[in-house]
């Protein structure tokens, strides 16, 4: 017999976006209920990996660099409350590949707003990371604030931040239907099992399930799958420890990885678009990609040669739930007062997600928050 349950918020979506809203929900005493077709955390969800990138660098956007400065010691303060670090700060270097990009602009932005970060010239870079081939690059700029965020470490803990607070923490729980009506918006969820789930308010932060299961609103979001590749370096190992070489990107170039942290292996992924795949194929997909082997070779061949040579890797993917403009959707649901959507992350969310969380509180709770959601607002999609 089908059962009914009821709560006062329903968060729909238990990787780091739903759970850090959860937790802040449950800062401001709603009875609040985490819903997750999977395990939370999910290894094969989007905020599932071992590591993210934190960094505060975004050329001259400086909304963005800002978000990412109020998200810092948010993420400080939750280290401290699990007594782990969730956030490394071991440093982002990122290498410039032309003499007036990204990087030019980042530099300057920082610079301009004070916050710590250092040009290197190629000497130096020689200097400090003799694994650098300094002929492929212009120079590089250092911010000792960014470092790594410990991603599904991160979610299990702030799960159980929430917890402790009073969030119920529901996995393996697959929603099929979302049970709308014209005046109230929307009154009740069904799980797999045929179990109504009912609240006072809904928020959908389920990544790339969002597109499905809001289907009749037609998100304006495309699925992409993105290739990853583990290495173990095959000689001069200890150089690349955290405490020698920061996490590291050619954003220019569409590269990005990390130092050893995981069982002497270290992280690479290409942050350019993937192919587009439906929802439904959002899930770990393929382990290996011989065209994405070969394109890791050529890339490490230009900036770090050494590394070029592997042989012991192991290939991954993630996927990116991307909007056009890839700016986050953060707002009500059209024709749902009682609806609410977190979407549009993948790429670079991570890094905002305890701000993501607090804000999302803020506007589902009092109505409108301290950040400034107009950029991310579902209506700029109009008439486009």
């Amino acid at each position: 017999m089908a059962t009914t349950e009821k709560t006062g918020v329903i968060v729909v979506g238990g990787g780091i976006m739903g759970i850090c809203a959860a937790y802040w929900l449950a800062q401001r005493g709603k009875a609040v209920t985490v819903l997750d077709s999977a395990d939370i955390p999910n290894i094969h969800g989007a905020s599932g990996d071992h590591l993210r990138v934190f960094r505060l660098t975004y050329g001259q956007d400086a909304f963005y660099t800002d978000m990412a400065l109020k998200s810092m010691p948010l993420w400080l303060e939750l280290n401290e409350l699990v007594g782990d670090k969730l956030l490394q700060q071991n440093g982002v270097i990122e290498f410039a590949t032309s003499t007036h990009g990204y990087e030019e602009k980042s530099f300057k932005l920082l610079k301009d707003l004070k916050v710590p970060v250092k040009r290197l010239e190629k000497e130096e870079v020689r200097r400090s990371y003799p694994m650098i081939n300094t002929r492929a690059i212009k120079y590089a700029i250092f911010h000792p604030h960014g470092g790594m965020l410990w991603a599904a470490k991160a979610v299990g803990a702030i799960a159980s931040l929430a917890q402790r607070r009073g969030a119920k923490v529901r996995p393996q729980t697959k929603i099929t239907a979302v049970l709308r009506d014209k005046k109230e918006g929307i009154k009740g969820l069904r799980d797999a099992t045929g179990k109504t789930w009912i609240a006072d308010q809904y928020l959908f932060a389920a990544g790339p399930g969002n597109v499905d299961l809001l289907k009749s609103y037609k998100l304006p979001i495309k699925i992409t799958r993105q290739y990853q590749m583990y290495v173990r370096p095959p000689a001069n190992r200890g150089r690349y420890r955290p405490e020698h070489f920061p996490v590291w990107a050619s954003l220019e170039a569409g590269w990005y990885g990390f130092p050893l942290h995981i069982h002497g292996f270290l992280k690479m992924g290409d942050h350019k678009k993937g192919p587009v795949v439906k929802p439904s194929e959002a899930s770990a997909g393929p382990d290996s990609n011989a065209a994405f082997e070969k394109k890791c070779r050529v890339f490490l061949k230009r900036l770090i040669p050494e590394l070029q040579h592997f042989t012991e890797f192991e290939a991954a993917v993630c996927h990116y739930d991307n909007t056009k403009d890839d700016d986050f959707i953060l707002d009500r649901l059209p024709d749902a007062p009682n609806g609410f959507l977190a979407a549009g992350f993948s790429g670079h969310g991570f890094k905002f997600a305890p701000l993501v969380g607090k804000t999302l509180a803020e506007l589902m709770v009092t109505g409108k928050s301290e950040l400034n959601l107009h950029r991310f607002r579902l209506s700029r999609f109009k008439g486009r």
